[in-house]
């Protein structure tokens, strides 16, 4: 890692290179200069910048330093432009990458005192001080500022992943709970199932002998409710979670519609039922899935869009069941697409293999479209 084996890498050593390359090129079209004492003034101090990041207390403030010095090679301080360049550059790296503020600051002091007192110790005017200041502390204080911009950019990252991780948690959490609860409701479909084969055996034994047809049709109930429970065994098998239920009513299907339309409409809310088709020999957990959607989607309605319309319609056709909600807000706040119970229906709608569609219309309200199959679970 790089905080632990430091390394140089291109964004190091590109501006360095940059400046180098101007300060040569700058040193052969200025005459009068000794070319090698020029060369060496850029040279040395671009080649110091490069280690700004990695000691930027050491390399950065040696750089500055390299820089203020360069009149000592008989290069005057008003010859090149490349070298104040350079004094921006290291100047901005002690306030960039010091971690502490008042030891960048205390290296851009030390660079000015250097400036002021390299002839004898002497007080110069105020116009120096502050001339100088300006050109050591002024890229300094941004470059604390881009410091101060990258953590908090930094942190605002952080932050923004654990909540990625916490919204992924709770979605797994409502799908995991979801499928619990659709688990526990195909287990007393199964129950039932079974209870029917168990009586119906019974009544069988007891004709067995005497009546023939009665026979023929316990068996034939028995073999509806095997088949019935081997379907709906199929499905819970993906679902099962080990959990305690002490629920023993008995469980809603899609004939009880009209009933759970007519208590949401005590509640307030304002449903238009269309039923077309009929609700009779539907697959037991298909049966009670038609209604939980229809109840979810109406909860949903009144919590969300309160004083919306809602048209809901369920449609039997020869191999599936469709079953649409719709409310019209008129401007009431739509349904929130990332709620869970819009995930517990996708569930129940995947369980078996149908469709299922949710999103806003174009006049602001919201919709709700299931298509399930009716075919015999394999």
């Amino acid at each position: 890692m790089e905080g632990t084996h430091p390394v140089i890498t291109r964004r190091d050593w590109m501006v360095p290179v940059a400046l180098t390359l101007l300060g040569v090129a700058e040193v052969l079209t200025v005459d009068g200069l000794p070319r090698l004492w020029g060369i060496a003034t850029v040279l040395v101090p671009c080649a110091l910048l490069v280690g700004r990041r990695l000691l930027p207390l050491v390399f950065a403030t040696l750089s500055a330093l390299a820089v203020v010095q360069s009149d000592r090679t008989g290069i005057p301080e008003d010859a090149l432009t490349t070298p104040l360049l350079v004094l921006f550059a290291a100047c901005f790296a002690l306030g960039r990458h010091v971690p502490a503020w008042w030891k960048g600051a205390a290296a851009v002091a030390v660079v000015d005192l250097t400036v002021h007192w390299g002839y004898g110790v002497h007080a110069p005017p105020l116009a120096d001080w502050l001339w100088v200041a300006g050109l050591t502390f002024v890229p300094w204080f941004f470059g604390r500022m881009v410091r101060t911009h990258a953590g908090q950019s930094a942190l605002l990252e952080v932050r923004s992943r654990q909540l990625v991780e916490e919204q992924r948690h709770v979605a797994e959490r409502a799908v995991a709970d979801e499928r619990r609860r659709i688990a526990r409701e195909l287990h007393d479909v199964i129950a039932h199932s079974v209870s029917v084969m168990v009586v119906q055996a019974g009544a069988a034994r007891e004709l067995l002998g005497h009546d023939d047809a009665g026979v023929a049709r316990s068996l034939e109930e028995i073999q509806r409710s095997g088949r019935s429970a081997l379907g709906e065994t199929g499905r819970m098998l993906g679902l099962l979670r080990e959990e305690e239920d002490t629920d023993v009513a008995p469980q809603p299907c899609a004939a009880d519609i009209p009933r759970l339309v007519d208590g949401f409409r005590a509640s307030g809310l304002d449903v238009r039922l269309l039923m077309a088709g009929s609700t009779e020999g539907l697959p037991a957990g298909l049966d009670l899935s038609l209604y939980r959607i229809v109840e979810e989607g109406l909860t949903n309605a009144l919590k969300h869009t309160p004083g919306a319309h809602v048209g809901v319609s369920y449609r039997r056709r020869a191999e599936q069941v469709d079953v649409v909600l719709e409310s019209a807000s008129g401007g009431a706040p739509r349904l929130p697409a990332g709620g869970h119970g819009l995930v517990g229906m996708r569930e129940r709608v995947a369980l078996f293999g149908g469709s299922f569609t949710a999103g806003p219309t174009d006049e602001g309200g919201f919709v709700v479209d299931v298509q399930m199959p009716l075919g015999e679970p394999a």
